[in-house]
């Protein structure tokens, strides 16, 4: 079993060494599904560890000989987009969990970031005046990244916190679930379209949005719209064929 710790929490390694076999206090399940995401408490301060589903045997063997784990590339890729100035969790520590020599589970340990994401935001809620900010707020963050040659390639509102200043009025964001990301080039305008379309932008608001995008980066919008719609059309084909598959399955004999 691997265990690295950032040194500011060195202290807290007995504590952590214990997360493998359960023995930590859960506060709160914010998911169970595909991973696990539990609000913990060790020593009296609130963290997120997130235990990871096990790969398949395949990518076992990947992450031992070739490929670092999703834990590891997110405890990284988190010092590096604090290094460059993008919010996110800080990294507390990550475990690899081997069995007969072979990588088996990943856990990421962060501090407790007290923020909600922009899947939570209630948009028919919000004045006009905040929601115009929030939109520029976000074009404005994306290109950051993408000057910063940060590419999140899980851009999606669950994977964004937000927080609104009312004296300055504007928004603020910091990311999470990073261990998909690219960096060291400035990302063209259809790597940015990629990550907008995952945003589910309704069609009556994705004009406006893109030409936000479009004079702030001083790229076309015809062709920000047409790569946007190209990736939109794509994901559609995708699961009009996963229906076919699985409709396909289904109807086969026992």
């Amino acid at each position: 079993m691997r265990i690295h710790i950032h040194p500011d929490y060195e202290f807290l390694r007995p504590e952590i060494k214990q997360i493998v076999s359960g023995r930590y206090s859960v506060d709160k399940v914010f998911c169970n599904k595909r991973n696990v995401v539990e609000k913990i408490t060790i020593a009296d301060k609130k963290f997120v560890l997130k235990r990871y589903k096990r790969p398949t045997i395949a990518n076992c063997v990947i992450y031992t000989l070739f490929r670092k784990s999703k834990a590891r590339r997110a405890y990284e890729y988190a010092l590096r987009l604090l290094k460059n100035g993008v919010n996110t969790p800080f990294p507390v520590a990550y475990i690899e969990e081997k069995r007969y020599g072979f990588f088996h589970t990943g856990y990421l340990l962060t501090e407790y970031m007290n923020l909600p994401t922009l899947a939570q935001i209630k948009i028919e809620e919000l004045p006009f005046e905040q929601l115009h900010r929030l939109e520029h707020d976000l074009i404005s963050f994306t290109i950051q990244l993408q000057e910063k040659r940060i590419l999140p390639l899980d851009y999606n509102p669950s994977n964004i916190f937000y927080s609104y200043d009312d004296a300055e009025g504007c928004f603020s964001f910091a990311l999470t679930d990073i261990n998909r990301m690219r960096f060291g080039r400035i990302p063209w305008s259809r790597d940015a379209m990629r990550s907008f379309e995952q945003f589910g932008i309704t069609t009556d608001k994705l004009y406006h949005f893109l030409l936000g995008y479009a004079i702030e980066r001083n790229v076309d919008i015809d062709l920000c719209m047409y790569e946007f719609l190209r990736f939109r059309l794509i994901k559609k084909f995708r699961r009009f064929l996963m229906g076919k598959v699985k409709g396909v399955v289904k109807k086969r004999p026992a």
